[in-house]
């Protein structure tokens, strides 16, 4: 075996000579010495390493490692070596540094030869399971929805993990000082390993283009987002008695009593407004029939037993529904060049969202915080709650009434995040089609001090030309014959184009609010039919019937009721109203350098 004496460079383990930002050039001396430590639960087994090291270390997954201890006479017990932690370096005249940390999950032990195989993992998947929600959310970053997955309790936080990565275009993995992090699938712009003429060991150097024969290049996702909307029609309603002449006040009064009929209560009318399938909102005018006294000139006598009677009213109502709006989303994700290049090789997908389902259902039944019981009549004189002009009520628009119009039950942080979840996701499928291009080759350890899978690298020999981001790391010492070698592993991406559009999810869609219809009292104002002189009677016609107090004792009087007719509800807004969106996202693909000549 070569090894190299207790002179060490002194470098941190795993940095890169020369600092982050510097280009390593690739090559040296070809006789190097070089040795390797294990440490194993906090000792230092190195003198007793035999046969070889290895470690498999690989973007998104657990690195894994081995090696071979050749143990001295006593007691051993093998179960005991597993789960122990262990640390390997390589060490050299220009430093140190760190290949792997992790622990022993299968010892293996031979009696015969007293050795001690040992394979090992740096347990990626366990530690990520271990990890909480917030600290995964913090580490792995990406976007995540119930709507697209399924809700954490109870669920594995691996699996949480993996649907967040789903939505990046990064790996997590652990490095070999054993932390965990994220990194991009991304070359760099500048390389940070440049492998020139006679840096790669010959015949090494392998072309893997990609097993994928079927390239992703469009991505077509069909989402709906369902929601209700909730509407509310208001609609003012006004009475004054026929008889009162137009009048308002006493005077109004006083030419009902000359020759006067039935007159309607305040249980009449919003039994009425019940009936219609409305609510009465608060506020309303009643017009009361006075009390028993001496009223008008010339004087009369007046006897009132029903004092909750009435000449007049003025009153708004409402309706309430729910309509259920869907939008329908077609979006498009589209690497055009590569659309260009081998056409349409389309995958689809699919989401749905709904929201406000139990506020839809109680819409209709919930209160209004509005007039529900009848009031109670005054108790002296004539009394007009809301009192207009000398012709009679005008109604006010209530201040209380609600809103008029609708309004829409979104979750819209719910809608961005499902949306954008589903738009990365497919950034993500196209990008990994477009990667599956691999370079490897093989390389003396000490000339890539420092390599790890975060890092880019140029390779300009024997007859190839590329730059990729390292994808995989075989480290291979072998402590008998002297070699030390490090497998390189790029990935090259390629697709092309020029420009990728931000993946923001279109505008949802709105409804104008309608203008609140004019009212006219008097216009707009229901009718009175008075029966039993001869008169006939419309059972359909809104307003208030009666008969007369003193009929012609022939005919037949009208029955005494109250009724209005709520207005038609149109079928474009009671019906479900769906809405189709378009969203069209342009990606670019890097063309990682691949030459071969």
């Amino acid at each position: 075996m070569l090894l190299g004496g207790d002179v060490l460079g002194g470098a941190p383990l795993g940095s890169l000579p020369g600092g982050d930002s510097a280009v390593v050039v690739v090559g040296g001396s070809p006789a190097i010495v070089w040795r390797a430590r294990a440490v194993v639960a906090g000792v230092d087994y190195s003198a007793r390493l035999t046969g070889q090291i290895t470690v498999d270390q690989e973007e998104g997954a657990a690195s894994v490692a081995s090696f071979s201890l050749l143990l001295p006479a006593g007691l051993v017990t093998p179960n005991a070596w597993r789960k122990r932690a262990v640390a390997l370096d390589y060490i050299d005249a220009a430093g140190e540094q760190r290949l792997f940390t992790g622990r022993i999950i299968e010892p293996a032990w031979n009696r015969t030869t007293r050795i001690m195989a040992c394979a090992c993992t740096d347990a990626l998947q366990n530690r990520v399971e271990d990890m909480p929600i917030e600290a995964i959310d913090s580490l792995v970053g990406g976007y995540w929805s119930e709507d697209v997955f399924s809700p954490t309790e109870g669920r594995s936080h691996l699996d949480y993990a993996n649907e967040r990565l789903s939505s990046r275009t990064a790996s997590l993995d652990s490095s070999p000082l054993g932390s965990l992090r994220v990194t991009s699938w991304y070359a760099k712009a500048q390389a940070d390993f440049e492998f020139g003429p006679g840096s790669t060991v010959y015949e090494t150097i392998d072309v893997q283009l990609s097993a994928n024969t079927r390239e992703t290049n469009q991505v077509e996702i069909e989402a709906d987002y369902r929601f209700p909307r909730l509407r509310q029609l208001n609609k003012q309603y006004s009475w004054n008695h026929s008889l009162m002449g137009g009048l308002g006040g006493e005077s109004g009064f006083c030419a009902w009593l000359v020759d006067n009929a039935d007159t309607p209560n305040v249980e009449m009318v919003m039994g009425a407004v019940s009936d219609s399938g409305q609510t009465m909102l608060s506020g309303p005018g009643w017009g009361y029939l006075p009390p028993s006294g001496i009223y008008c000139i010339p004087p009369l006598g007046f006897s009132n037993p029903y004092t909750g009677n009435l000449l007049a009213v003025s009153f708004a109502a409402a309706r309430r529904w729910a309509q259920t709006v869907t939008e329908r989303y077609a979006l498009v994700v589209r690497a055009d060049a590569a659309v260009a290049e081998a056409g349409v090789i389309v995958e689809r997908d699919s989401l749905a969202i709904e929201v406000g389902e139990d506020a839809a259902s109680t819409w209709e039944s919930t209160p209004f915080g509005l007039s529900t019981t009848a009031p109670t009549p005054a108790s002296n004189g004539l009394r007009y709650s809301v009192i207009g002009r000398e012709g009679g009520l005008t109604p006010g628009r209530p201040a209380d009434d609600g809103f008029y119009g609708h309004t829409d039950l979104r979750d819209e942080p719910r809608r961005q995040l499902g949306l954008r979840t589903k738009l990365n996701q497919a950034v993500v499928r196209i990008i990994t089609a477009h990667r599956g291009a691999l370079l490897s080759w093989d390389t003396p350890t000490s000339w890539v001090r420092g390599i790890d899978v975060v890092h880019t690298a140029l390779i300009n020999d024997q007859g190839v030309y590329a730059k990729g981001k390292v994808k995989r790391l075989r480290h291979r010492l072998d402590l008998a014959g002297g070699e030390a070698m490090t497998g390189v592993t790029i990935a090259l991406m390629r697709g092309g184009g020029e420009v990728s559009d931000p993946l923001t999810p279109p505008a949802f869609t709105t409804e104008e609010q309608p203008e609140p219809p004019p009212f006219n009292p008097i216009d707009d104002g229901l009718p009175t039919q008075i029966g039993g002189r001869g008169e006939v009677y419309d059972d359909e016609l809104d307003g208030f019937s009666g008969t007369w107090t003193s009929g012609d004792g022939i005919s037949e009087g009208f029955p005494r009721r109250f009724q209005i007719t709520a207005d038609e509800v149109a079928a474009e807004q009671r019906d479900e109203l769906t809405i189709t969106i378009d969203g069209d996202y342009r990606l670019a693909i890097p063309n990682d350098p691949l030459e071969l000549y």
